[in-house]
């Protein structure tokens, strides 16, 4: 018997709406450990931050499975990536500024304030994992080897432009705040025990988020790690998952972002946002204070979204 495309699609649609419903409907047990737990954040306690490669709005929500995602998350149809190329915006997420930069080229170690610094001022805690990192503070620009079929070149997996908190001397120069960036191997470890930190920023490798291979191929990725943490304690607590896209290839570098977890009132948003928005909405749920420019002129997410 021939399986349709059509009904492939449909179930794939399916799969994704009880998976996303499951974060929606935590067992009870969980739900009365979580709000006997003195909350931490003004609208989540936890955010992990998934940053995709290179795809603007439209093209991402062309991709079904993305798009059927997108039903069950809160998403914004004016949400805008700073610059181009890579590595700029990934600074704006973390530090509130581009630094200048406008190249993917590594600079010497920055000298900027990051969440990392705003977090532990409160004694927050924060991760950052890795796909394919070779741990040990390694700061070499890229490592790890991938075929995308056995005859191909090898291709470098991991990218230390899509780790920017390694870019900062502050992190560089201390060992426990550079053993703070880990394997994404930790990553679901963490999130079945409960144990994430209030802050992860989740780099997958180059194959993963779409770099080096297509729209497709990171979209497959991305189904198996939602359908990995859905079930996961870390998404029956105050959890706040974040899908972003790092930069559009349109010319008006329109991104989606997309909003899942317990704590959010799906839909879409219109409202103008960027990435400093994630920033400031981040600092402003934990109640730090902004780090760089862009985040300190920037507006948060709108409140009506949160539950």
């Amino acid at each position: 018997m021939t399986v349709s495309s059509h009904a492939l699609r449909s179930f794939a649609m399916v799969t994704v709406c009880a998976a996303s419903l499951s974060w929606l409907s935590a067992p009870l047990s969980v739900q009365a450990q979580s709000q006997s737990a003195k909350p931490v954040g003004k609208h989540f306690d936890q955010v992990v931050i998934v940053v995709m490669e290179n795809e603007g709005t439209d093209q991402a929500l062309a991709d079904p499975y993305i798009s059927s995602l997108s039903r069950r998350a809160a998403w914004f149809s004016r949400y805008y990536a700073i610059t181009h190329p890579s590595f700029p915006n990934y600074l704006a997420i973390v530090a509130g500024t581009t630094f200048g930069l406008d190249s993917d080229h590594r600079p010497p170690p920055l000298k900027g304030a990051t969440i990392a610094d705003r977090l532990e001022e409160k004694n927050l805690t924060w991760k950052s994992y890795a796909e394919d990192y070779p741990g040990g503070c390694y700061l070499g620009s890229a490592a790890g080897a991938g075929r995308l079929i056995p005859t191909a070149a090898p291709t470098e997996l991991y990218v230390r432009k899509h780790v920017p908190l390694l870019a900062f001397a502050s992190i560089q120069n201390d060992p426990r705040r550079c053993g703070r960036v880990v394997s994404a191997n930790q990553f679901m470890r963490d999130a079945r025990a409960g144990k994430l930190p209030n802050y992860s920023f989740y780099t997958p490798n180059m194959f993963n988020d779409g770099h080096d291979t297509s729209l497709e191929a990171s979209s497959t990725w991305l189904r198996g790690f939602i359908r990995s943490l859905d079930g996961t304690l870390a998404m029956h607590q105050r959890t706040l998952l974040v899908i972003t896209w790092d930069e559009g290839g349109n010319r008006d570098n329109r991104v989606l972002t997309l909003l899942l977890g317990p704590v959010i009132n799906p839909g879409k948003y219109g409202v103008m946002l960027t990435h400093y928005s994630l920033l400031r909405t981040i600092e402003e749920n934990f109640g730090l204070s902004t780090v760089g420019a862009g985040d300190k002129r920037a507006s948060p997410f709108p409140e009506r979204l949160w539950r």
